[in-house]
């Protein structure tokens, strides 16, 4: 499967965005408050407008 880095950022640059710990980002991914996709170990979550 092939990420489209037009529409999907990796972790560290949606906490970077997000100013965000790995924890509260995983916390937002188990909400359901983040779009993401899975790829081996790697999440891509997608970038907002």
């Amino acid at each position: 499967m092939e990420i489209n880095k037009n529409k999907y950022i990796s972790s560290k640059e949606t906490m970077k965005e997000l100013k965000v710990s790995a924890c509260d980002l995983m916390h937002l991914r188990e909400s359901g408050k983040l779009t993401y996709v899975k790829k081996g170990n790697a999440y891509f979550y997608k970038k907002g407008k």
